[in-house]
């Protein structure tokens, strides 16, 4: 069935980029403040595999149906050498991210276009720790460790929301989101493993650019002018 559909889909298709901004607010200060980051930058909050300012691309299906996608990477590594000796440690996260569009209008030139969304997130994390000094103790002592740091740095999350778009050029639209989030974490120890989770709102504002640039459809009126 896919197969059949795929053809149809592709010759309407609108790819898409942009970017979206999340202007800093007086939370992102306290949860600096409040020591609530990661430590070694990486982190969900961090502001590294999550940016304020963030790219995206993906594309409308159709007048409805469209999907967006982005990709965070951050990775810290730190080297010590004593001589002939070394220790490496390193700290990473890979951060997938899918939004589903679904539009309640068609996408015209000076009109808003509305639309709500649903999309998914994962932080795959990454740690490790070695050493060439290292007993086969210390080294188990260290893969425990990082083990601990894999689990602090993963995690999954969700949004949903709205949004609106207000093109300015049959490729060049400005917009706004408004989306509520839902992060879940663990952080594991060697006697207790403490789920967390976070729920919040934001607003970001977007800039959107759409290629090959395909013109709008005429509005409804437009069209019943002409056949008269």
């Amino acid at each position: 069935m896919l197969a059949l559909l795929w053809p149809a889909l592709a010759a309407a298709a609108t790819p898409i980029v942009g970017v979206e901004w999340t202007p800093f607010s007086r939370s992102d200060l306290v949860w600096v403040q409040d020591g609530r980051t990661s430590g070694v930058a990486v982190g969900e909050f961090d502001g590294t595999v999550n940016p304020a300012l963030n790219a995206f691309g993906g594309v409308w299906f159709n007048r409805r149906l469209g999907l967006v996608g982005s990709l965070g990477v951050g990775r810290l590594t730190s080297t010590t050498w004593t001589g002939s000796d070394y220790t490496q440690r390193h700290w990473g996260v890979v951060r997938p991210e899918a939004d589903l569009r679904i539009a309640f209008g068609p996408r015209e030139v000076f009109r808003p276009a509305p639309w709500a969304f649903i999309g998914l997130y994962g932080d795959i994390p990454s740690a490790r720790d070695t050493s060439t000094t290292y007993t086969p103790d210390e080294q188990q002592q260290a893969d425990q460790n990082a083990y601990i740091e894999r689990a602090r740095l993963g995690g999954i999350g969700a949004r949903a929301g709205a949004g609106v778009d207000f093109r300015l050029h049959e490729g060049i639209a400005v917009g706004a989101l408004w989306a509520l989030q839902y992060h879940r974490g663990v952080i594991r120890s060697d006697q207790v493993d403490t789920i967390t989770s976070w729920l919040g709102t934001h607003v970001s504002l977007l800039l959107t650019f759409e290629w090959p640039g395909k013109k709008s459809a005429p509005p409804e009126s437009a069209k019943q002018d002409s056949e008269n």
